[in-house]
């Protein structure tokens, strides 16, 4: 665990197996990309420009989330994908948390980062049953409206996900948190995708930030390093792993 511990506070809500090959270098997102819009700017002339979140209502949506925050107490952010290696974020510290009621699942279409509108690919959301292990990122109160301005800015501008209060459990106890789950009502929900489907994806897409085949060997790495491996997701490398020794055949 990290050296920091959890204050009071609100939270926020991203083995030996054969790593599967990248068809580009891993990237993702940047600070400089949230900030000048790049995702909203990238499909406001497309068929879902209709879809995009406007500043007015991420902003309300923000303002709903903290409306019981006083101001003085740090914020956490749950983490449960990207978030977990690339979080974009100005954070004093991170710990490892546990969020029940929700999974890890590669249920949410991915027109931008990880596809296109033409060729959608697939990144993880969070659904409903299970249990999920993340990484909670602290930030400090006094910049944490900023920090999460953009953080909305990032997961919110399409109506993919809902901010919902949770409950993380840590080794130094509970910890009341918000994280993003999948809007079951948006069309860019995917629903419960067979492995074979989901692998189909990741192997044949790529978008602003790179492929799936990128997005996933991250995400896998990452959890594996913080020693949060999702059996899932190690099943995942495998198939996709086997799939491009296959196709090199």
């Amino acid at each position: 665990m990290d050296k920091d511990k959890p204050l009071s506070s609100f939270v926020i809500g991203s083995s030996s197996l054969a790593k599967p090959q990248s068809s580009s270098p891993l990237t993702g997102i940047t600070r400089q990309d949230i900030e000048r819009d790049a995702s909203r700017e990238a499909l406001k002339n497309s068929p879902h420009a209709s879809k995009l979140i406007t500043d007015d209502e991420m902003r309300a949506s923000l303002d709903a989330m903290l409306v019981d925050w006083n101001g003085t107490d740090d914020i956490y952010v749950f983490g449960y994908g990207s978030l977990i290696w690339n979080p974009c974020m100005e954070h004093s510290g991170r710990i490892a948390g546990t969020v029940r009621g929700y999974h890890r699942r590669f249920c949410l279409w991915s027109n931008v980062y990880r596809g296109t509108p033409e060729s959608p690919g697939l990144v993880l959301g969070l659904d409903l049953g299970g249990a999920v292990r993340g990484m909670l990122f602290r930030l400090d109160a006094k910049v944490a409206k900023r920090e999460l301005e953009l953080l909305w800015r990032r997961e919110m501008f399409g109506g993919s996900y809902v901010a919902r209060w949770l409950k993380a459990k840590t080794d130094d106890g509970d910890v009341s948190a918000i994280g993003f789950v999948i809007n079951h009502d948006a069309k860019s929900y995917a629903g419960k995708l067979s492995d074979d489907a989901v692998v189909d994806r990741l192997a044949t897409c790529c978008g602003r930030y790179g492929s799936g085949a990128d997005y996933l060997a991250q995400t896998a790495a990452s959890l594996r390093a913080a020693g949060l491996d999702d059996p899932h997701l190690d099943r995942l490398c495998d198939l996709l792993a086997a799939r491009q020794f296959a196709s090199k055949a």
